[in-house]
């Protein structure tokens, strides 16, 4: 049996060295190719600023986030759903480097996190099953027949992940790990 966990994360900005947060993480598991129904998603009160540019991809906001819980309420929570699966995300550096951060914050222990799991970029594989060709999010969904772009104005971690696996499914990935 192979975990798969498809991740997202909304965040302040775009450098956690920066002093930019996560605000959202969103994560829907695949067991040998199938949904299972299994999520873990939450949003994240930070205290931080969101700047103009993240709040114009996702539209959250501090007000939003003001009583939500801080990101050490919830990290067992999200390194148990993760433990010991192949994580799967999209441009996945950036999205590993603001949980490695965040893990390190509360003083969780970012090691185990790498040591527990293995990671994919979607986007990278993508660009070797389309090379030359616009291979975001919204151009694989619109690629495979799974939303029009009305559906999705903004961003959101869990929905991002949800579309993610179903664009790894269509793409063949799992017929062809069996």
């Amino acid at each position: 049996m192979k975990k798969y966990i498809f991740l997202d994360v909304e965040t302040t900005g775009l450098s956690p060295h920066k002093g930019d947060r996560v605000i959202e993480i969103g994560c829907v598991e695949v067991i040998n190719g199938f949904l299972t129904g299994r999520v873990f998603h939450s949003y994240f009160n930070t205290n931080a600023e969101i700047s103009n540019d993240a709040f114009q991809i996702h539209g959250i906001n501090k007000l939003f986030l003001k009583n939500k819980p801080f990101f050490f309420e919830k990290l067992d929570d999200f390194l148990g759903f993760i433990d010991n699966s192949i994580i799967v995300a999209h441009n996945a550096k950036f999205d590993v480097n603001f949980i490695h951060y965040e893990i390190n914050q509360c003083g969780g222990d970012a090691e185990d996190f790498y040591k527990k799991n293995f990671f994919l970029d979607s986007l990278e594989i993508a660009r070797k099953m389309f090379p030359k060709q616009r291979n975001d999010l919204d151009s694989l969904c619109k690629r495979f027949n799974l939303i029009n772009n009305n559906f999705r104005n903004k961003h959101n971690a869990l929905i991002d992940s949800w579309l993610l696996s179903l664009v790894i499914i269509k793409m063949g990935f799992f017929e062809k790990k069996k």
